[in-house]
């Protein structure tokens, strides 16, 4: 079974506005999901310039304190053929502060990815990446990017003893 939480900005524009780091999280909910669970993976979007990459970049950045989640996340993109680059540099885009969300789980450690603006893009229609639109015009290259994801979690997960 998997917790889901997000936070999305759904005006129609200016949603830039209603940015919170990962390592300002407050949500009561969202803490609690992750207090009371071993792996969390959290979602981010950044611009290629943001994680140090050309202009125009399709990436994945792979994030978060827990080294074993993070090469699970590494290989399963890579084997699907999605440019995984491991986070690295800024704090935010590496995911490696305790008070990140993906890090506030029992273990103490998770994973997290930023995924560039290029990438993201190439997950939908031309023109449908909007709210209104998204779940519509989904290409298969959003679901090779949710399975990647989910062999991820599988393996790490099956690694692990329930507590």
């Amino acid at each position: 079974m998997h917790d889901f939480w997000m936070f999305e900005g759904l005006m129609s524009s200016g949603n830039g506005a209603l940015h919170v780091t990962s390592t300002h999280c407050d949500d009561t909910i969202a803490r609690s999901l992750c207090a009371g669970s071993l792996n969390v993976l959290s979602l981010h979007g950044c611009t290629p310039e943001q994680a140090g990459l050309e202009s125009g970049a399709e990436a994945v950045l792979i994030g978060g304190l827990n080294p074993t989640f993070r090469q699970y996340l590494l290989e399963e993109f890579t084997a699907a053929g999605i440019r995984a680059v491991t986070a690295s540099g800024e704090e935010e885009i590496a995911g490696i502060s305790p008070d990140n969300i993906c890090n506030r789980t029992l273990l103490g450690m998770g994973a997290q990815l930023e995924i560039t603006t290029a990438l993201r893009a190439s997950m939908f229609a031309s023109g449908k990446n909007t709210v209104a639109d998204r779940a519509t015009n989904l290409l298969p290259s959003f679901w090779t990017f949710v399975a990647a994801a989910r062999k991820a979690i599988d393996r790490v997960e099956a690694g692990q003893t329930v507590l």
